[in-house]
């Protein structure tokens, strides 16, 4: 840091520069590039001047709070208690080396930058003129390089999952590891993502803490410390797998369709709890699914192509949800796509000429081809089915016995009756955690031979064929 001869304050309390990131690799430059200034309370001038290459850029007004963020946009500013920003027309160099120079009042700090790594932020080495290669954080501080920072954060955490494949047989084992304290108190929220139950608590913990999850599924697990100079460190949110009961399964490819119908690929929310699509994508392949608020419901499924305008006027019907992807093309011949949640694989699926017949789509959780977009009629192997129906025959003669029908489940599913050529001819709701038995009026307004009686449940739907005879 430069001091002017005459300071009168002390270094703590001038304002410097903490970090540049001059080349951003997942935005354009305009939307992610920032510099970034410690300020401190203790000082106070009427503004701050930047310079750049050693000519006059631009002056703000000297802000309040512990940070200056300067962005190109101010819809790209850090959001977060005790951060300012400033808007700056100046663009960070990112294929050669620059110099940057402030000053306030009686203050004055510099920094020569070499020419910059894509997608690498310069922080600096305390109050340095070293500066190192690091990842970008905008707003915050960065408790490995900055000094004075107050810092508790989880710096690992690892699970392992024993037990057997039963109801009430899964326990899944975690443990971490505290760093910058040797004591914390612990907010632990974790869901039974095959219930949707949500159970929450906190614990005091101390360096290395281990902590036990009974599940029937796979879990949900959120750990929270108290916020302090560096929350990034301070939030564990992630799914803890249960070997076959994945939440999230890829129910439909369409690697080959007819011209000009768009590939497309269905996934299907397997499990009892909402999901951000924020923290979907398939890996490797395009970006996320959606905004901060845009979920996918329980026992929901959504189609994902790269072009949703031609897949909806296709398919002819709105009530399907679609997401627009620019996932790249799938190989006709074979080929493989893994389902990523944040950057962890949830589920995978592979092809090949035998897995369909072009232009035929394919269900990874049947085997068999398939074309029903937006709906789920077969968990298979993957996937727990959301309910059970029990028929009291699949035979029914007009002068015998009615067929009845029970559902088990947790939720209200709906019942229909479909004739031969699978048209709606009667259709109800069986309420959730009801034992109670439903006559299905098959003999008055079925057609004889074969009927089908279709339960859903959101997009997963079970249907069964029932046999009319004389």
């Amino acid at each position: 840091m430069k001091l002017l001869p005459w300071l009168a304050v002390s270094v703590s309390a001038c304002p410097y520069f903490v970090e540049f990131f001059p080349d951003p690799v997942d935005v354009p430059d305009k939307e992610g590039e920032f510099v970034e200034i410690r300020l401190d309370s203790a000082f106070a001038a009427d503004s701050l001047e930047f310079f750049v290459d050693g000519k006059a850029a631009f002056a703000v007004p000297y802000p309040e709070g512990e940070r200056l963020v300067l962005v190109h946009d101010s819809a790209y500013c850090p959001s977060g208690g005790g951060v300012a920003c400033a808007v700056t027309a100046v663009s960070l160099p990112n294929s050669r080396e620059c110099a940057w120079k402030l000053r306030a009042g009686t203050c004055a700090d510099s920094a020569l930058l070499p020419a910059p790594k894509a997608g690498k932020a310069f922080q600096r080495r305390g109050e340095t003129d070293d500066w190192v290669l690091a990842t970008a954080t905008p707003g915050y501080a960065n408790a490995d390089y900055e000094s004075g920072i107050r810092d508790c954060g989880l710096v690992s955490v690892s699970a392992r999952l024993e037990g057997a494949d039963t109801a009430v047989g899964r326990v899944f084992h975690v443990e971490g590891w505290l760093a910058g304290c040797k004591r914390a108190d612990l907010r632990v929220r974790s869901q039974d993502m095959s219930t949707g139950v949500w159970r929450e608590e906190s614990r005091e913990v101390a360096g290395n803490f281990r902590l036990e999850f009974p599940a029937r599924g796979s879990l949900r697990l959120y750990l929270g410390l108290p916020e302090d100079d560096f929350p990034l460190n301070n939030v564990v949110d992630t799914l803890l797998l249960a070997e076959g009961r994945s939440p999230l399964v890829i129910s439909e490819v369409h690697h080959c369709p007819q011209e000009p119908v768009p590939e497309w690929v269905e996934v299907y929310n397997a499990s009892r709890s909402v999901l951000p699509l924020s923290r979907l994508r398939f890996c490797g392949r395009g970006g996320v699914w959606g905004q901060t608020m845009d979920s996918l419901s329980p026992l929901q499924a959504v189609l994902v192509t790269k072009d949703s305008a031609e897949l909806r006027a296709h398919l002819g019907f709105g009530d399907v949800r679609i997401v627009q992807v620019a996932m790249g093309y799938l190989n006709n011949s074979g080929g493989s796509l893994s389902l990523c949640f944040d950057t962890q694989v949830v589920d995978s699926v592979s092809w090949d000429k035998s897995s369909a017949t072009c232009p035929e789509g394919f269900s990874p959780l049947s085997g068999a081809p398939e074309n029903t977009p937006g709906f789920v009629p077969k968990s298979g192997a993957k996937a727990e089915d959301p309910f059970t129906l029990v028929f009291s025959s699949r035979v029914v003669r007009a002068k015998g016995p009615p067929l009845r029908v029970r559902v088990d489940a947790s939720d209200d599913v709906v019942l229909r009756l479909l004739d031969s050529a699978g048209r709606d001819v009667w259709k109800t709701v069986a309420p959730a955690n009801s034992s109670a038995w439903h006559d299905v009026p098959v003999k008055d307004r079925g057609s004889r031979g074969v009927n089908y009686v279709a339960a859903r449940l959101g997009d997963f739907e079970k249907v069964v064929g029932i046999v009319l005879r004389p």
